[in-house]
């Protein structure tokens, strides 16, 4: 019985050594500091993956920035140059419902 109690003393100081250093851990390495940069396309949303527009599929995607709504062909698994559609007056979303 001795000996069992020396093994649950000795486990139980490890597990406080080691919750111990954990606790400490940030205290004795410093910090970094980590600067987070804007993807280059974040204001592109992908509205359709599958859209068909004037007999061709493609991608539908809208910029945030000014709501205008864009057609990207796919021809033979190559994306061609996008084509306008429309754009979006989200101003008037302000405005009271007639």
């Amino acid at each position: 019985m001795l000996k069992s109690d020396l093994t649950l003393k000795a486990i139980l100081v490890a597990i406080v050594i080691l919750l111990g250093v954990i606790a400490l851990h940030p205290l004795l390495v410093p910090l970094t500091q980590v600067q987070a940069q804007s993807s280059r396309f974040d204001h592109i949303f992908l509205v359709s993956t599958l859209f068909l527009y004037r007999g061709q599929q493609g991608l539908l995607v809208m910029d945030r920035r000014n709501a205008n709504v864009w057609f990207i062909p796919k021809v033979n698994d190559a994306f061609q140059d996008p084509i306008f559609v429309v754009r979006m007056p989200f101003e008037k979303l302000d405005q009271v419902p007639r």
